[in-house]
């Protein structure tokens, strides 16, 4: 495909000039993007490395399609003059998503002589990407270019499924979070290791990602953050040395491209990594290492002797070097981490994670994020829908895109000029709704029930409106229990209106009675 350039080795003007000496075509191509709204943006270019080769271009979108479609500031453009698109240009088009947040990770453009393209490539383009192909005779037949594309950008991006997006978010697709950002962001830069618990799919990878995301923008980067999913580790080498290896090689990914070489390494991971940390000392830095997960270690997955020997070691590195190593535990509740003891062993992570709690959207938030959503894919949500989707979800990230594609796939998309949704449209999708999200509920007693044993019967008062009479007990539920994003921190309601519901549905009325 070739080799990204930046604007220093070459002008944009040159390479474009460079491309019309290739292609006679592109200088009518060059006038007929700007027409649909598409200018080539001084950025970014590619430049070709054989003679038959596709080019790949950054373009700015004109204010009027980032409007209508939420575009980003910039978007793909795959320009191909030959009658052959090989594979190759699309796995060169994901990596440049890969490394690029800021161009729009929704779509790319693909203009081409090549009419039975999308046909044959079907079996090899990025799942995650919409590629919207146009034929370099279809544009230029187009009386009005700009319509012409609207359209069939309309089609393209209509038949999106963003709601459906359960991989971790990035870029474009991560919303609001700012707060819990800046709060985590401070919290490393002051050297504390910290406790990340919330919901499943409530977004606790996705805040970690951003938040990596974050210290690599910085133009002079002090924070390296190592991402370990521990889900990740083989089988066979669930044990000690497996999770060091693991995360020796999640350090070493992420070290080598800021200089460090790993050629003379030792091959021992405890030896590698106090390399890593002797490195990050010389210039300064910080290692960020995050568990995500950490369950693994004393869940089951691996012995409880292994585990608490890697948290052991960790714990050590981390009070013998903090200048240099922060570390953030990440999954589901603290509960495995409070006691002073587990299985007779020492906890070494007993009070020594600061505790942080991930919750769902606040409303606003959970607003912007669903109207964005919609509005990429033709879909224009009314106020009134929008508060009956964060009565009903209370923001959990998981339940509001649950919500979300059923309501999606209500709609044509032939009728996406926009449509319009509102209350209704969310109504005529609850009983569906109610079904998807049944085991979800089951899910959120198990974990209220993981904080404290009697949280699900307190959820039942709640949701029956019957007085739970519990004293300090019910005060540390309840606080945790809001903690979590499941009970609201003004009133104590439930905060999700579909599991009020679940429960009154599966549960018989209790009796107002005392607990303390």
């Amino acid at each position: 495909m070739g080799t990204i350039s930046r604007r220093k080795e070459a002008t944009l003007d040159d390479k474009l000039d460079e491309l019309e000496a290739q292609w006679p075509l592109w200088s009518w191509l060059r006038t007929r993007l700007k027409g649909a709204g598409l200018t080539p943006s001084s950025a970014w270019a590619v430049r070709p490395q054989e003679s038959r080769s596709s080019w790949l271009l950054m373009a700015q979108p004109s204010e009027a399609l980032i409007r209508h479609f939420e575009l980003a500031p910039e978007v793909l453009v795959l320009v191909s003059p030959w009658d052959e698109i090989q594979a190759h240009n699309f796995q060169s088009v994901a990596e440049v998503f890969r490394r690029q947040i800021r161009v729009d990770p929704g779509f790319a453009l693909v203009i081409t002589h090549d009419a039975g393209a999308e046909r044959r490539l079907a079996s090899v383009l990025p799942a995650d990407r919409r590629f919207v192909f146009v034929t370099d005779e279809e544009l230029q037949r187009a009386p009005d270019p700009q319509a012409f594309l609207r359209a069939r950008l309309r089609e393209g991006l209509g038949a999106r499924r963003l709601f459906d997006h359960r991989r971790p978010a990035t870029g474009a697709q991560f919303f609001g979070r700012e707060r819990e950002l800046e709060s985590l962001e401070r919290d490393v830069n002051s050297g504390h290791s910290l406790g990340l618990f919330g919901l499943r799919k409530v977004g606790k990878t996705s805040l970690l990602r951003r938040l990596a995301e974050k210290f690599r923008n910085v133009s002079q980067q002090r924070v390296f953050p190592v991402l370990v999913d521990l889900l990740a580790l083989p089988y066979e080498q669930r044990n000690f040395a497996g999770v060091l290896t693991l995360i020796c090689s999640r350090m070493e990914e992420t070290l080598y491209p800021a200089g460090v070489d790993t050629a003379s390494l030792p091959s021992d991971p405890q030896k590698r990594i106090g390399t890593f940390l002797r490195w990050s000392a010389e210039y300064e830095t910080r290692i960020l290492l995050v568990l995500d997960e950490y369950e693994v270690l004393v869940g089951g997955r691996v012995s409880i002797s292994d585990g608490l020997a890697v948290l052991d070691w960790l714990r050590g590195l981390v009070q013998m070097q903090g200048d240099v190593l922060s570390l953030i535990l990440a999954g589901r509740n603290s509960r495995l981490l409070s006691p002073a003891r587990v299985q007779g062993v020492d906890n070494p992570m007993y009070r020594f994670l600061r505790t942080f709690r991930v919750a769902g959207l606040d409303p606003e938030e959970c607003r912007s994020m669903v109207r964005k959503l919609g509005t990429r894919m033709g879909l224009d949500f009314k106020f009134d829908a929008l508060e009956r989707m964060v009565e009903l979800t209370g923001g959990h990230p998981a339940l509001v895109h649950t919500l979300g594609d059923l309501i999606d796939r209500q709609v044509p998309i032939t009728a996406r000029n926009p449509a319009t949704i509102d209350s209704s449209s969310v109504e005529e999708v609850l009983p569906c709704f109610a079904h998807e999200v049944d085991e979800d509920m089951r899910e959120l007693v198990e974990a209220s029930n993981d904080l404290d044993p009697r949280a699900a019967e307190l959820l039942r008062h709640r949701a029956f409106g019957v007085e739970w009479i519990g004293g300090q007990a019910e005060a540390q539920i309840v606080d945790a229990l809001v903690g979590y994003g499941i009970l609201r921190g003004d009133t104590g309601d439930i905060r999700m209106a579909q599991f009020s519901t679940w429960l009154r549905e599966n549960y018989q009325p209790p009796a107002r009675s005392a607990h303390g």
